[in-house]
């Protein structure tokens, strides 16, 4: 069916509001957003995760010694492997099971790190993992070789 001109910008602001709104909290409700700050690495200007009604998105975490601006040793799969184990500790923080999340963002600082990355991935996520992208980047923080960042859905 062919949508008349003059009606096509109403129905598609109409369900643009429809999906928007499915996905989104209730914001006029002082406790549908909670961040929590980075207890890991104090004072950085972020929250480590929020909590945003029953989707939960972890910022961009690198695989960091707890409480140091300094990376663990052993390379991108150690890297990862710590990343991982902040988001799971994150997730869970926010009221969330690590085996709900949906969604991770990969930046990679070399392609040639990719099966190190995909191994410790796979430790984490051994069935049903959640959809993924990966990103090559010129540089991270710290001279990461990675940093993961991944949302999670409650389930009630």
């Amino acid at each position: 069916m062919k949508v008349p001109n003059v009606y096509r910008g109403l129905t598609l602001s109409v369900l643009a509001l429809l999906v928007s709104a499915a996905g989104m909290p209730n914001v006029g409700h002082a406790d549908a957003i909670k961040a929590h700050p980075d207890h890991n690495l104090p004072g950085l200007p972020y929250s480590a995760v929020v909590r945003a009604g029953n989707t939960i998105y972890v910022s961009g975490v690198l695989g960091h010694v707890p409480g140091k601006a300094e990376l663990v040793p052993g390379g991108v799969g150690a890297e990862a492997r710590q990343s991982l184990a902040y988001i799971k500790e994150y997730v869970e923080l926010a009221g969330g099971s690590f085996e709900n999340t949906v969604k991770c963002m990969v930046l990679l600082a070399n392609i040639e790190d990719f099966p190190k990355m995909n191994e410790a991935y796979r430790e984490f996520f051994p069935k049903n993992p959640p959809a993924r992208s990966t990103v090559i980047v010129p540089a991270l923080p710290l001279g990461a070789g990675v940093e993961i960042e991944c949302n999670a859905i409650i389930v009630d």
